[in-house]
């Protein structure tokens, strides 16, 4: 076991780098040759009518989606996804740089198609694939296949042992982790960290500063206590 590496180091300021193959099963494949990946989560319109009248629209959004290219692909991702009569679903991570900071994306239950096949055509050696995703769920939120960790808000350490387990260390296979792996990992990284024990109390773990206690009442002082109003305010982990 080792941590993956890529062949070329980056060299440019803004751009796309690091990209991972999580294959149906097996461990995660370092993608060299990766060029792009084109989001496309188009919103739709969907109208209302009543009796035959329009009565109002209400937007919604379809799945995750767009195209990937890249000059070459990962021995797994040959053999067990373009040799295959119907393409499995995978697992795909990826950072995007802009400048000093980047994100990491993770992109869940992957589908390739190859309706519109039209990359030699574009540029001699450039592969293209279309992909599409399915949802999965996430804690405190609606189910979505995209999942992106920006390094310019959360910790610098919690930003660290996400990529341990995405890329691999010398005594862990890399592996794409479910969102509440990566819920949790967050959480436990908080520096205030508030814990519900499910009776209607709570404890909060956090920085002298951050809670201040004077006789029997406690304030935190912290920029995930939100005001609800004069009796009520929202808390969470930060």
């Amino acid at each position: 076991m080792a941590r993956l590496a890529w062949n070329i180091a980056p060299t440019f300021q803004a751009g796309v780098d690091q990209a991972v193959f999580y294959p149906p099963s097996g461990i995660g494949e370092p993608w060299n040759g990766f060029v792009s990946l084109t989001e496309n989560t188009p919103s739709t319109l969907k109208q209302r009518y009543l009796d035959g009248r329009k009565i109002g629209n209400r937007r919604t959004k379809d799945e995750f989606s767009g195209v990937i290219e890249a000059f070459t692909y990962p021995d797994s991702f040959y053999s067990d996804i373009l040799l295959q009569r119907v393409p499995p679903s995978f697992g795909l991570s990826y950072r995007t740089l802009a400048g000093d900071n980047y994100r990491i994306h993770l992109v869940y239950n992957v589908v390739v198609t190859f309706s519109d096949r039209s990359y030699l055509q574009k540029e001699p050696d450039l592969l293209s694939w279309n992909f599409t995703t399915t949802p999965v769920g996430f804690p405190g939120a609606k189910p979505s296949a995209h999942l992106i960790l920006d390094g310019n808000v959360a910790y610098p350490w919690a930003m660290a042992d996400l990529e341990d387990i995405i890329y691999g260390t010398e005594s862990t296979n890399p592996r794409l982790p479910t969102p509440q792996e990566v819920w949790d990992l967050v959480e436990s990284d908080s520096l205030l960290l508030v814990i519900d024990h499910g009776d209607g109390t709570f404890t909060v773990i956090g920085p002298d500063d951050a809670i201040i206690i004077t006789g029997t009442t406690f304030e935190v002082t912290w920029p995930s206590v939100i005001n609800l109003d004069a009796y009520t305010y929202r808390i969470s982990s930060l």
